[in-house]
């Protein structure tokens, strides 16, 4: 009996060795999950403050300077999307010449190595260092070429975005003119700056939520872990219970194959 408690001991210790350091996962990201939620609760209310004042701050100026305003507001929306249009194409570039640029370096890794191979073409089967070099370099081949081109489709969509948002910029501004645009701008770079700062505190609630997303199914995955963890514990006891019960039916039960054959030996 002393030796399967013994076993018990050793199989629950084994079971359990990660529940200290999944309950210390567990704490941390409890208080995480409460540091972030209250960190997007007090992003929302700045928000939430911050739209008002710009709401305020556009009706004001809705109500000194008229109907012109809303006239001439869809050209500064324009000109604010020709800019994220034009960043956006800036970045696409770089990122498709840095793919056009691993790809073509791929090819030319493989060719270096189909023509040392070349060099033992006589040979009936390549051995397999010389398969695995050729067809890693196949594969990365493939793979580069698959990246140039996605980049490549990016890049094309992002023109055709920029080309469109430069083509409705210079129709607004050849509709309402130079001079209306000049008298107004000051206002909407007011304005403008508002919506940065909208634009940042939106980034920050989704970032602090996404934070306490991440840090919710950490918390989860530890606590399906110890559950886990406490069901094999139970099971373990429960295998350990039946095998000792087993083992003391079997001490009492009596011997009763030994007994006939000592009542046929007599009688025989």
């Amino acid at each position: 009996m002393a030796e399967e408690d013994g076993a018990l001991a050793e199989q629950e210790k084994e079971l359990t060795k990660e529940v200290p350091s999944l309950l210390e996962t567990m704490n941390r990201t409890s208080s995480e999950v409460n540091t972030f939620e209250r960190q997007a609760s007090e992003a929302q209310a700045r928000y939430k403050k911050l739209l008002e004042q710009w709401s305020r701050v556009y009706e004001e100026l809705r109500a000194h300077y008229g109907a012109s305003i809303d006239r001439v507001k869809p050209y500064f929306e324009a000109a604010q999307t020709f800019r994220y249009a034009s960043e956006r194409v800036q970045v696409v570039v770089r990122e498709f010449s840095a793919a056009a640029s691993q790809h073509s370096q791929a090819k030319a890794e493989l060719r270096n190595i189909e023509t040392r191979l070349a060099y033992g073409a006589h040979k009936v089967r390549l051995d397999r260092d010389q398969q695995d070099g050729l067809s890693r370099a196949t594969v990365r081949v493939l793979r580069c070429r698959q990246e140039r081109d996605r980049r490549e489709q990016e890049y094309a969509e992002s023109l055709r975005e920029y080309e469109d948002a430069k083509a409705m910029l210079e129709d607004l501004k050849h509709k309402l003119g130079e001079a209306l645009i000049k008298r107004y701008e000051p206002i909407f770079r007011q304005l403008q700056q508002h919506q940065l700062t909208l634009s940042a505190e939106q980034q920050r609630i989704a970032s602090f939520s996404e934070k306490a997303a991440a840090a919710k199914s950490v918390y989860n995955k530890s606590l399906s872990e110890l559950d886990r963890i406490n069901v094999a514990v139970h099971e373990a006891r429960r295998q350990s219970k039946s095998k000792a019960a087993e083992a003391e039916a079997e001490l009492e039960e009596p011997d009763v194959p030994e007994v006939t054959r000592s009542v046929e030996q007599v009688f025989s």
